[in-house]
């Protein structure tokens, strides 16, 4: 099989392929992807990496938007479980920021369950108000019914597809910022609050316990990797609470040794 690929490889860099092959051709790529054997075969993963990154990256710029959408379209329909989708996602490769590109469209297509992403742009991507009304959504909230393992993918295939959540850049402007690290709070929170819904008692629950790994990972990314600042800690009259508490206690420990030294001289 690696001959074949290599040879396919030489072929589309010296001759290309036609929008309806190329969508042909990635949906077999994908197929691959999900077979349990070729998983597990490194030196096969990477052929494979190399001819998605080859066919994307003769994608003139100008049609990029309709021929990634076209290559995508198909793997969208024929995929519809949760696992199937997370997995496949987990071994499309993102070595460049087209396959990048691709791979976040493709999650979330997945998430909202809506072809039209497999055409957004980065910054439409990044749309935190539309994520949070999806988590807000009866799927999400936490009752007897509620599938765990489904839960789990869905939030693992939302953090594939938010990835850094695209900032604004530095030059943007303190209030890009803030409002960007505001939306990314809104997000943690929601977050945060499945997470405190699921209550599992040890191994009787192990999905649920799976579920909530998922979910602090995720929380924990949004706060110290998506954040463009860390969030600052809460303030008592004006002082940060981590420095008040060194303060109290170093003001504690010079009172004990202050009544120390008067007990001595009174001895």
């Amino acid at each position: 099989m690696n001959r074949e690929m290599t040879c396919t490889i030489h072929t589309v860099k010296r001759y290309g392929m036609n929008p309806e092959v190329q969508a042909h051709t990635m949906c077999i790529l994908s197929r691959l992807l999900l077979d349990r054997v070729i998983g597990d075969d490194y030196i096969t993963l990477a052929k494979i990496e190399d001819i998605m990154s080859v066919i994307v990256d003769r994608m003139s710029e100008d049609g990029l938007d309709e021929e990634l959408a076209a290559a995508l379209t198909t793997i969208y329909h024929s995929v519809k479980d949760l696992g199937l989708q997370l997995q496949l996602l987990r071994r499309l490769p993102a070595s460049s920021s087209r396959l990048n590109l691709l791979r976040r469209r493709l999650a979330f297509a997945f998430f909202f369950r809506e072809q039209a992403y497999l055409s957004y742009g980065e910054v439409q991507l990044a749309d935190f108000k539309a994520v949070i009304h999806r988590l807000n959504e009866p799927q999400f909230d936490i009752s007897r019914e509620t599938n765990y393992s489904n839960l789990a993918a869905s939030i693992a295939i939302l953090a594939i597809g938010l990835g850094s959540g695209d900032p604004p850049t530095p030059n943007a402007g303190k209030n890009f910022e803030r409002a960007f690290d505001d939306n990314v709070d809104v997000l943690a929170h929601r977050i945060k609050s499945i997470f405190t819904q699921i209550i599992d008692t040890g191994v009787s629950h192990v999905k649920r316990t799976e579920a909530k790994e998922v979910l602090e990972s995720f929380h924990s990314c949004l706060v110290y990797a998506v954040r463009t600042k860390q969030k600052p800690r809460g303030m008592i009259w004006g002082c940060d609470t981590g420095t008040q508490k060194q303060k109290s206690m170093m003001d504690d420990f010079a009172r004990r040794q202050e009544l120390a030294q008067v007990q001595d001289v009174d001895a």
